[in-house]
């Protein structure tokens, strides 16, 4: 396996040039000069997908890494893709307008084609014929997103050499290693059989990533608690409660009571009514947070329009935490991505995201603008992403 000496173990030297390059890429990351994208006919999910992601900085050094290292396009075709759409964008000049918050003329670069993601739109929509132009539908860019997420993890797993999976099937964030199963001593010293999914990390997780402990409890039962990761979080919406991403937050860990559980009581078994709680016992240092706008049945599609708002700034209840105490609760706004329109098979996205310099810009394919916090902070947006401050 590449990456590995004759006995199994990693190859030192090569994991040393890795982290070299790494370091390198570093301290030479650089700003990038925003451009719009060319929307060659229904891109706009993949476009504003692209737009939002750019907003992260320990992504864009991930990808100003991964320029230094040699990916193959047929193994890591999202990588590759990545890595030339990276190379595409130029740098601000030193006099550039764009470093100062309160620019008046704005440097933008000029609009490019994602036409490097061929591949990639075609492994996310098989049953499409013409992947860049002329698709003859919308997507939904969160699905996007967590495809081209895993996608990434999973490449990035496999450039370094580290491969869990055989004949092709994929890794997933989650591992096929059997699940590490304990007993833990919590809170009151109330005990709890807890099982860890296993899972490969790679340098995509270590920016998005996180971990939900799920516990549930059932009278008679010693409480089982599952740990497992995320890429992202999907918040429920629908509910009256939800007025903002806090709100939302909150019914996330609220606790839910789960009828015909099967569980043992008194050496029998039976089915009790159990209840369930879910809270973040790691916090993600990017943390994407999808609001379920959307829903999928059989009378077709549906949007839901309900005005939901969320701040620049979000502190994360203690309640969400698993351990009360865990600091880096803190996140600031860097992007949002948004649909406009009535359903969602159709319609419009943008993305609003804030460069380095503090200032918002407004991605819509091609045209860049400059935007006010008051624009940015609406109701109506489907995907948010905070960085930890």
């Amino acid at each position: 396996m590449e990456g590995m000496d004759e006995n199994g173990k990693a190859d030192s030297s090569l994991v040393c040039t890795v982290q070299a390059d790494s370091q390198k890429a570093a301290t030479t990351s650089k700003d990038l000069l925003p451009r719009g994208l060319i929307n060659s006919g229904n891109l706009c999910f993949l476009n504003a997908t692209l737009q939002a992601l750019l907003s992260c900085s320990p992504f864009v050094q991930l990808l100003q890494q991964l320029r230094h290292r040699t990916i193959p396009k047929v193994g890591c075709p999202t990588l590759a893709s990545f890595a030339e759409f990276l190379s595409d964008f130029d740098v601000p000049s030193s006099n550039s307008n764009v470093k100062k918050k309160d620019t008046t003329v704005l440097e933008i670069g000029r609009p490019s084609s994602p036409a490097m993601f061929e591949a990639v739109l075609k492994s996310f929509t098989p049953d499409v014929p013409n992947s860049i132009s002329g698709r003859p539908r919308q997507e939904d860019a969160q699905e996007f997103l967590s495809f081209i997420m895993d996608q990434m993890h999973d490449e990035l797993i496999k450039l370094k050499g580290q491969c869990s999976s055989s004949n092709g099937v994929r890794s997933s964030l989650v591992s096929s290693v059997e699940d590490d199963e304990w007993e833990t001593v919590g809170p009151k010293n109330k005990s709890a059989v807890t099982r860890t999914q296993s899972f490969l990390p790679s340098e995509l997780s270590d920016i998005f990533g996180g971990q939900l402990k799920s516990v549930v409890k059932a009278r008679g039962n010693k409480a089982s608690a599952t740990v497992q990761p995320f890429l992202l979080l999907h918040l429920e919406i629908h509910p009256e409660v939800v007025h903002t991403i806090e709100d939302a937050l909150h019914l996330f860990s609220a606790p839910e009571y789960l009828e015909g559980y099967r569980a043992s009581t008194d050496g029998k078994a039976g089915v009790v009514t159990a209840r369930k709680s879910v809270k973040i016992q790691t916090l993600s240092k990017i943390m994407i947070l999808h609001l379920m706008r959307f829903s999928y049945g059989s009378q077709g599609s549906t949007k839901l329009h309900k005005p939901v708002r969320f701040p620049l700034e979000l502190v994360l209840g203690r309640e969400l935490l698993v351990s009360p105490s865990t600091e880096g609760r803190k996140y600031e706004l860097v992007a949002t991505i948004t649909h406009h329109g009535r359903e969602p098979s159709k319609g419009h996205y943008t993305a609003d995201a804030r460069y380095p310099n503090g200032q918002w810009l407004r991605f819509d394919d091609a045209s860049v603008t400059a935007i006010g916090t008051s624009k940015v902070l609406h109701d109506q947006a489907y995907v948010l992403i905070y960085k930890q401050t």
